[in-house]
């Protein structure tokens, strides 16, 4: 994958030439001999871009001179202040060009000056990549990848000196720096064994489980170039999105043959300079591309997406230098408002929204700003008529649940008012819930509770990344201990699918009094509290906390298979049958020769291993992952 590119940032170091001169009174025909000086200052600018440290010596060397104000070209320590410098230099300089462009004489060409409009966004990718080799599967990877960044839009706005005025055609570019990169769900296997007969088959796959961000540039995973906009042809504008660099490896480490990076590498888009203004009035961009491409060997396989979004900040009004006596106030929603989406298929959600003024004729003119959800249908009803909410009186309505878990929980709802460059605001906090055992997610598959949790860190066990599946879901029927009663979750070497993890469903396997909150109990052992191995104490863990335990005691099933039997199960070495090598069972606490060496009266079936599992769970404190249980029933529906 090409690397993304670094840190460039161009700044019209022009202009604080021709604000010092005006400054310093020079007459118009000395400017005007400067301003055609062209080769000198190119040479400036140049080095500008270079380096770093030139840049900053040439600008407190003109500060020193000239009492011109220095804004420093070192980058800022995170990458919204850094954004935030770049553009302050940047519209510092427009507004000195601004003062001085009608001094100029006719020129045959159009002077050209920048200035930066504020925006942030993410870009999302939804794809993956299979390789075959012989008509089998070699190698394939699907994935989630979720980029947020800051930038700035960068507008060119050429002015006309026989005019005295600005032309009406401009050009844009972009300067974006990523802020959070995100690999939100993955799963995909390589072969790493292959048959030694012809014609060849796969005879065994590794699971992909880990994943490396690459360290990034000028901070640490986080990158410039995220969206770049290219002049295209006459009229139209080119919107380049870049993927980071990514590499999934399995076991064997990054290191290995088997690591890949990720294949879906970017999207672009081409529209005209009349649709993107009128997408920068609306405020917000939300555009997708299908980057799959077919073939067997494919980088990037059909169906792949990649979608952007992007909002643009608005300049706010002046404060009031004489405010008005004007009062704003947020009927409804109250504070703390719940709001869930019913279980129909698809699932809707309505809000409807009251705010007065004092006066009352300022009511017509309250904007709102409400949630946006991925993947789910906003469309609202308001007086005015108008696309964006206006009014006193608006009801929003959500037409499908989102597609991810970020959107529920603690969202914002936001009036504002301008009266006279006035601007004058009130928000409400909501909670957003789905409703935890409908199967009315955008996949249908499964329950909400399981689409939306295993997008969670509580699906990521000791900070890995597994592949769940649901109940039965990739088991022989004949194998699956989730048709039990009671059982909750299921690993085994012999039978998962890439060595899969399962989670059983909670509604079915638990009782109807445990099923209403995911209640279950658990024996809180720790071999090296020996307290633990002679009492009887058990943990109790409901909702989300469940699904994470569950996790973690199935992974670590996981681990120790492929630790501790590396090249399959040696019976040989197993004497007692625990599935833990003997010769490794007295340093861990166990006796080589007892299948279950503790917890015999409560844990009859079971084996030494087992042991290990509960005490994976030990030191799990309840409550970790409240912030992502969003269901009803759940931990934040009280």
């Amino acid at each position: 994958m090409k690397k993304r590119k670094g840190f460039i940032f161009l700044s019209l170091l022009f202009f604080f030439y021709l604000s010092s001169y005006f400054q310093s009174n020079i007459d118009k025909d000395s400017f005007n001999l400067f301003a055609l000086e062209k080769t000198e200052i190119n040479e400036l600018i140049r080095q500008y871009k270079e380096a770093i440290s030139t840049i900053d010596e040439a600008n407190i060397e003109l500060e020193n001179l000239l009492g011109i104000p220095h804004i420093t070209s070192m980058p800022a320590d995170t990458p919204e202040k850094e954004i935030e410098r770049r553009r302050e230099i940047i519209n510092t300089q427009y507004k000195e060009a601004e003062q001085i462009l009608d001094y100029y004489v006719s020129l045959d060409e159009e002077i050209e000056i920048l200035q930066a409009i504020e925006a942030e966004g993410f870009i999302v990718v939804d794809g993956g990549e299979r390789r075959y080799f012989d008509n089998n599967i070699e190698k394939e990877l699907f994935y989630r990848i979720k980029e947020s960044f800051v930038g700035n839009i960068l507008v060119v706005r050429k002015y006309n000196t026989n005019k005295k005025a600005f032309e009406k055609d401009r050009e844009y570019g972009f300067d974006t720096l990523s802020k959070n990169i995100k690999v939100e769900n993955f799963y995909g296997k390589v072969c790493t064994k292959w048959s030694y007969y012809v014609p060849k088959s796969c005879t065994r796959y590794s699971n992909f489980l880990h994943f490396e961000i690459d360290k990034g540039e000028l901070y640490p995973n986080f990158y410039a170039g995220v969206v770049d906009i290219i002049k295209s042809e006459k009229g139209k504008l080119e919107i380049k999105a870049n993927t980071p660099e990514i590499v999934f490896y399995t076991r064997e480490g990054i290191g290995s043959s088997n690591a890949t990076k990720v294949g879906c590498t970017s999207g672009n888009w081409t529209i005209s300079n009349y649709e993107f203004e009128q997408l920068l009035k609306m405020g917000r961009i939300k555009i997708t591309k299908n980057i799959g491409t077919s073939g067997k060997s494919s980088s990037c396989v059909p169906g792949s997406t990649m979608t952007l979004y992007l909002e643009v900040k608005k300049d706010e009004p002046e404060k009031c230098k004489e405010p008005k006596k004007v009062k704003l106030e947020i009927i409804s929603p109250s504070e703390g408002d719940r709001y869930i989406f019913n279980e129909q298929n698809p699932g809707s959600l309505t809000m409807e929204l009251r705010a007065k003024t004092i006066p009352a004729k300022y009511e017509e003119l309250i904007e709102w700003e409400i949630p946006e959800m991925e993947g789910s249908n906003r469309k609202f009803q308001s007086p005015s008529g108008l696309s964006n909410p206006k009014g006193a009186k608006v009801k929003v309505t959500y037409d499908g649940l989102p597609t991810h878990t970020e959107s529920f929980g603690r969202q914002k709802v936001k009036a504002r008012l301008k009266v006279d460059g006035c601007s004058i605001e009130e928000t409400k906090e909501v909670l957003i819930f789905y409703p935890r055992d409908e199967k009315n997610n955008p996949q249908g598959k499964y329950p909400n509770w399981f689409y939306y949790w295993k997008q969670t860190p509580a699906a990521m066990p000791f900070g890995q990344n597994v592949r769940l599946s649901f109940h039965c879901e990739d088991m022989p029927i004949d194998k699956c201990v989730c048709l039990q009663q009671g059982i909750v979750g299921q690993y085994n070497p012999y039978y998962s699918l890439h060595k899969t993890i399962n989670v059983c469903d909670l509604n079915k396997n638990l009782n109807v009094e445990d099923s209403k909150n995911f209640t279950i109990r658990l024996p809180a052992i720790k071999l090296s509290i020996p307290s633990t191995l002679q009492n009887r104490n058990f943990f109790t863990y409901t909702h989300i906390d469940t699904f994470a335990v569950i996790v973690m005691h199935e992974f670590t099933h996981f681990n120790n298979a492929h630790t501790f039997w590396t090249d399959g199960y040696v019976p040989e070495k197993d004497k007692d049958g625990d599935t833990i090598p003997d010769h490794i069972e007295p340093e861990l606490g166990l006796n080589p020769k007892d299948k279950l060496t503790y917890w015999k009266d409560m844990l009859q079936g079971t084996d030494d291993e087992e042991l290990l599992t509960l005490e994976a769970t030990y030191d799990y404190k309840p409550g970790k992952f409240d912030q992502y249980d969003w269901g009803k029933p759940g931990k934040n529906w009280k």
